[in-house]
């Protein structure tokens, strides 16, 4: 495994040492090892603009993000995880993905999992910015655990382009970068698209993608405004609200639910920020759609597992 300039590389039998090497280079997890046999694990990781790209050989042994670690952090990602030789198996969101090399799946850290890993193994792990992610993508809950073959189709593309971002990495130019990270998105975004059974033709194509990504970042910018709903987001962009709801039912939620869950997410953000304690939950919380205070407790709760007080003051003594 080679390293480039500005690398992290961690070799251990230490599993306590393996594991906050894997914290600190992807999020912040629990990981379980077969009880017999020594492990052996090495991790290198490289920044790409707003990515972070990881390389992982290890043997035998499972990951956990439970709900805990999930409502805690404050930092949200999608992980992509491919499978370079080894095997693997993703589940979240009621999903299991079985992985083969070549294969890869995504899994969204705001929101548990688990990956176990029972024979020693090689994969590529791609960290990316839940936010930016979902802009390629939109509902990401839709995608997570869902296998992408690497064995043809867009998804091979997919794969070799990963592969190859990795190793050449070290020797792309700052101008590059751009390009590379935004072909290489794309390219992920369609392939989810087909294991999730969307013809590209009618769904994945340019213009339909291009919408729900201007819906997605209008709805970003309006959070707070409480006349944000489907009439309102399609008089804004100038088409019909039937046409708008039809995009988001062939896509699995509708855009009131994408709505909510943006404006949760927005409050779990704000919450986790050290200047929340200058402002009361309720003002949070209105400040990002809600009208009632209790509504709002119920669907946090709900969400993440924790009532907005409490994940507030959680962050504020961590």
């Amino acid at each position: 495994m080679a390293l480039g300039a500005g690398t992290f590389t961690n070799e251990s039998s230490c599993f306590s040492h393996w594991r906050d090497a894997v914290c600190d280079a992807v999020v912040d997890l629990d990981c379980a090892r077969p009880k017999s046999g020594a492990f052996h694990g090495k991790i290198l990781s490289q920044p790409m603009r707003d990515l972070r790209m990881i390389k992982i050989a290890a043997t035998p042994h499972q990951v956990t993000r439970d709900r805990h670690r999930a409502s805690r952090a404050v930092e949200e990602f999608v992980l992509l995880s491919q499978i370079v030789s080894g095997s693997s198996v993703l589940v979240q969101d009621g999903r299991e993905a079985h992985l083969q090399p070549g294969d890869f799946a995504i899994y969204d850290t705001t929101t548990p999992y688990q990956m176990v890993l029972d024979k020693p193994f090689e994969m590529n792990v791609m960290r990316i910015e839940r936010d930016h992610f979902a802009r390629q993508v939109g509902a990401i809950n839709e995608l997570t655990a869902l296998a992408v073959s690497g064995k043809s189709g867009t998804g091979r593309i997919a794969s070799l382009l990963i592969e190859e971002t990795i190793s050449q990495l070290p020797t792309i130019g700052d101008g590059g970068v751009r390009q590379v990270s935004d072909t290489m998105l794309s390219l992920i975004a369609a392939a989810l698209a087909e294991a999730a059974g969307e013809r590209p033709a009618d769904r994945m194509s340019e213009p339909r993608h291009l919408l729900v990504q201007r819906v997605i970042r209008l709805v970003e910018d309006e959070l707070g405004n409480d006349e944000l709903n489907c009439d309102y987001v399609a008089r804004r962009l100038g088409i019909s609200d039937r046409y708008l709801r039809k995009i988001f039912s062939e896509r699995g939620s509708s855009l009131s639910e994408t709505i909510w869950e943006r404006r949760l997410i927005e409050a779990q953000r704000q919450l986790g920020q050290r200047v929340a304690v200058q402002k009361s939950v309720t003002s949070i919380a209105y400040e990002c759609g809600f009208k009632d205070s209790a509504h709002f407790s119920r669907a946090f709760r709900s969400r993440f597992g924790i009532s907005p007080r409490d994940f507030r003051n959680q962050r504020a003594d961590s």
